[in-house]
């Protein structure tokens, strides 16, 4: 069932999403001519106009994880989504993956318009032979350190891992944050309440971050058999932590998110 949402809340989101992935990659491209034909003129014009298109872009990302989730889950349409035949963790996972994986292809467009921008200024072969280069030479320095490809991998996957539990984070503060709205004290007027909730959670959130990431700080400048570990197992051992300390901190908010909904929803 949950691939089925999935698919729901893609496609719901890919109206408005795709057409600014064209849009951007169409105007880089036509950039590049003007950057090839260096016309100064069309190079700012082009430049600014992709500038504020990501800038709309990333606008319009963040308001459509936020108005997709309040109105499907905790709007008018939260009727029909919560009168489905299916659990509250599958509709919270949906819209999560849904609006992780939106906002990681924003960033592959913005990686895609710097490649292409930087090929048409180095050239098109120097370039990604230049880049071929440096991508292999970060590996092989790195496989040197670790002992091998398989190490390289795991630390490669550890680091992805991290870094999307840390993304999941941000988005499941915007859900936990518009869940609390439902609660009566700011259920008055939610949209406000929804404010209100997201920068209460943001002081006891960074406190205990704060607090997490100088304990481990501490216990790693009290533990002298630390200097003593090689690249890999050190760099293992942070990323294990930061991981950790992601999927706790997710883990606050989740659970939170979870019983508001299935238990102190409130669609009147």
């Amino acid at each position: 069932m949950l691939g089925k949402m999935l698919k729901y809340d893609l496609k719901a989101m890919s109206k408005t999403m795709l057409p600014f992935f064209l849009v951007i990659i169409g105007m880089t491209v036509l950039n590049s001519f003007f950057i090839r034909f260096e016309w100064m003129t069309g190079i700012i014009t082009g430049s600014t106009i992709i500038f504020g298109l990501f800038i709309a872009l990333g606008v319009t990302a963040l308001v459509m994880i936020i108005t997709q989730f309040y109105h499907n889950v905790l709007g008018d349409e939260g009727y029909l989504t919560n009168t489905l035949p299916v659990r509250v963790d599958v509709i919270l996972f949906s819209k999560l993956f849904s609006a992780m994986i939106w906002l990681c292809l924003s960033g592959v467009v913005g990686i895609i318009t710097i490649f292409i921008t930087l090929a048409t200024t180095a050239g098109a072969s120097e370039f990604f032979s230049a880049t071929f280069d440096v991508i292999q030479a970060f590996f092989l320095a790195l496989k040197e350190y670790t002992s091998g490809t398989l190490s390289v991998l795991l630390l490669v996957v550890l680091g992805v891992l991290a870094f999307l539990v840390f993304f999941a984070n941000e988005i499941l503060h915007l859900y936990c944050a518009m869940a609390c709205s439902q609660l009566p004290i700011l259920s008055k007027n939610r949209v406000v309440g929804s404010f209100i909730a997201y920068f209460v959670l943001n002081i006891p959130l960074t406190i205990l971050m704060a607090a997490i990431m100088g304990g481990l700080t501490c216990a790693a400048n009290l533990s002298p058999w630390l200097e003593q570990l090689d690249v890999f197992p050190l760099g293992l051992l942070m990323l294990t932590a930061f991981l950790l300390v992601g999927l706790f901190l997710d883990l606050l908010l989740y659970l939170p998110t979870r019983y508001i909904l299935k238990n102190k929803l409130n669609l009147e």
